[in-house]
């Protein structure tokens, strides 16, 4: 009997590397989001550095000069938390949709590989039945040549 072929592979191989190609995506995805969220991180403990500074230098006396300076930094702190909030918004909705499409893809590969299995389930359980058919017929065989002899 000739050896088992999946009639779908080459499909399964095309959707097996749209699956690759999807992960990878994915995880391009979640590393922007990791890196938004790690300069969120940043700007935060920098924000909060700068107010404990203009605390301490309200305590010891300073100038307005130097007061303005360090509210101007702390605006613009607040107003580039403001965008990277907004990037990050938009990076987490992005690998949501992306992790829909790979789940997508997986399904598809995992639909073909429970075919490849069934498939190859019944060329094993054909292969048994014609080697039992062999078998059969060796001893049929066997017994016709004791008869005849």
């Amino acid at each position: 009997m000739k050896k088992f072929q999946f009639s779908l592979s080459h499909m399964r191989e095309y959707k097996s590397r749209i699956l690759d190609e999807e992960q990878g995506t994915l995880l391009r995805l979640k590393d922007e989001q990791t890196q938004i969220e790690q300069a969120i991180e940043k700007l935060q403990t920098e924000f909060q550095n700068i107010s404990a500074q203009m605390q301490v230098a309200q305590i010891k006396g300073t100038t307005i000069i130097e007061l303005q300076g360090f509210s101007m930094q702390l605006d613009t702190i607040r107003l580039q938390l403001k965008e990277l909030q907004a990037a990050l918004l938009k990076a987490v909705q992005k690998v949501e949709k992306q992790t829909k499409v790979v789940i997508a893809a997986n399904q598809e590969v995992s639909k073909l590989d429970k075919l490849q299995d069934k498939q190859y389930e019944a060329y094993r359980h054909k292969e048994e039945k014609a080697e039992e058919l062999r078998i059969e017929e060796i001893v049929v065989q066997g017994v016709l040549r004791k008869d005849a002899g």
